[in-house]
């Protein structure tokens, strides 16, 4: 759910960056299926290492990525991306304003 009512210890997700930089996406195939068209995704193994709180583990020991989840992180991503981008704008802005 998403509703406020069934969340406790809510906190913005910090350092969102980063970690979306932590992660890498890839096109593959899967070996275990008979479609054998190519997919996007990213790597459980690996994202385990950057976001944890996504990835889980079944009883075999397969891992598989909760991908609704990473949209929270691209969200904070991006705002902190656009934080970069708007002081970068200021100071270009200021330099070009004392010529």
């Amino acid at each position: 759910y998403s509703d406020a009512r069934v969340k406790t210890n809510i906190k913005t997700i910090e350092n969102a960056l980063d970690k979306v930089l932590g992660l890498r996406g890839v096109s593959y195939t899967r070996t275990d299926s008979d479609d054998k068209k190519t997919k996007l995704g990213v790597i459980a193994q690996e994202t385990l290492q950057v976001v944890p709180e996504v990835v889980n583990q079944d009883n075999d020991g397969m891992y598989n990525v909760a991908y609704g989840n990473l949209v929270a992180l691209l969200i904070e991503g991006m705002k902190e991306q656009q934080l970069q981008i708007e002081e970068l704008k200021n100071k270009l802005d200021n330099v070009l304003s004392s010529r």
